[in-house]
């Protein structure tokens, strides 16, 4: 059977090269391609410096819009973009309303900024380690180790420990969090 491509212009997931986020995001505007990439803004201090950091929200992907039949080959030769996503002959579409959705939280540029300064009686999850989706409270903050100290309920009892700062989150950046159930709210 034969699988006819749409002629429409749709949304597809690119694989970008690292590093190379920037380069390809200005080659596909250059060819007039629709794109959107998500990034979250925070500030990060390094060395008593405070620096502005942007990063993807999907490492290494972007969105871009565009009509896989005629244009296919100018996307996957675009320097900065590794390939489309796919699957052997097939090319996943990304929902018209999964894009909307990305654009109502983090707008039409795409950049969303956060706090992502701690503050003590933080509300956090887990979310890498063996504590991975637990709450907790953060009780402090050890900024040369770039971790904090953590009030979290385990076996029954309240206990204290350090989780690097990576390994939270925030209130604010749990956009794409799973959802615990009811009883964890």
């Amino acid at each position: 059977m034969e699988k006819r491509w749409s002629e429409e212009s749709l949304w597809y997931c690119l694989s970008i090269h690292p590093k190379k986020e920037k380069i390809a995001v200005e080659n596909l505007k250059k060819e007039n391609i629709e794109i959107y990439f998500p990034q979250l803004c925070y500030s990060k201090t390094r060395g008593g410096k405070v620096s502005r950091v942007l990063e993807p929200l999907f490492p290494g992907y972007l969105f871009a819009k565009f009509n896989l039949y005629s244009k296919l080959i100018l996307v996957r030769s675009t320097k900065g973009i590794k390939t489309v996503v796919h699957f052997g002959f097939n090319y996943p579409i990304i929902p018209e309303c999964f894009i909307h959705e990305l654009k109502m939280h983090f707008g039409a540029e795409g950049i969303k900024t956060v706090q992502k300064r701690i503050e003590v009686g933080s509300t956090i999850t887990i979310a890498k380690g063996p504590f991975q989706g637990f709450p907790g409270i953060v009780q402090g903050y050890v900024p040369a180790k770039e971790r904090v100290r953590v009030l979290l309920e385990w076996l029954g009892r309240t206990v204290q420990t350090e989780i690097g700062i990576k390994e939270i989150e925030l209130n604010d950046l749990t956009l794409f969090k799973k959802d615990l159930g009811p009883s964890d709210h």
